[in-house]
């Protein structure tokens, strides 16, 4: 696998404009600690995929789907996938920032007004981030398929702790944190940036 690096002088980044994975050589290197995992560690079941241009390179998957070890895991498992897209979600929100020249000491509430209410008006957008904005549970029930409830519940909220003052894993709002910031400063939903 060979990349090549290019300084981007304007934007101060260096950028890789193409890199090509070896399927082949990749696949050496990752089915040994894969099955690894199954071998020596015990793991129940598990799969990668990896893609390149639209198109599988590696497909791998072992174990089982059970407890029970009673059903394979195969290419169709079906799995949870829950905090996979955080950092994905933290990128696109981190990249929208950066087009447009937005610091992460700056405050949440200067691009999402309705933010500010309930002790929330100085919370940045670096708290946000590191899950320090003391918003790591809804206070109230809300049905989480309702985005605009959800929302809304985050916006009344009083934090759960003092922003800046402690570390909770906002497992459950940071998606939706993430994507109303993104909406406002980019002007498209989080899944679409």
């Amino acid at each position: 696998m060979t990349a090549r690096v290019f300084w981007t002088p304007q934007r101060g980044v260096p950028t890789i404009p193409s890199m090509q994975l070896d399927g082949g050589q990749l696949l050496q290197r990752l089915k040994p600690p894969f099955l690894e995992n199954f071998e020596k560690f015990g793991e129940l079941g598990a799969a990668v995929s990896v893609w390149q241009n639209g198109e599988p390179i590696i497909e791998l998957c072992g174990g089982f789907r059970d407890a029970r070890r009673e059903h394979p895991w195969t290419s169709d498992t079906l799995v949870l996938v829950w905090s996979a897209t955080k950092g994905i979600g933290s990128a696109c929100l981190l990249h929208a920032l950066q087009e447009h020249k937005i610091n992460l000491d700056q405050r949440v509430a200067e691009f999402w007004p309705e933010f500010a209410q309930s002790g929330k008006d100085n919370i940045t957008l670096a708290q946000l981030l590191s899950h320090q904005a003391g918003l790591c549970a809804l206070d109230r029930r809300v049905d989480v398929l309702d985005y605009d409830a959800v929302i809304r519940a985050l916006e009344v909220q009083k934090p759960l702790w003092p922003p800046g003052t402690a570390h909770g894993y906002h497992a459950r709002t940071f998606g939706f944190l993430l994507d109303e910031l993104v909406r406002r400063i980019a002007g498209k939903a989080l899944s679409d940036y």
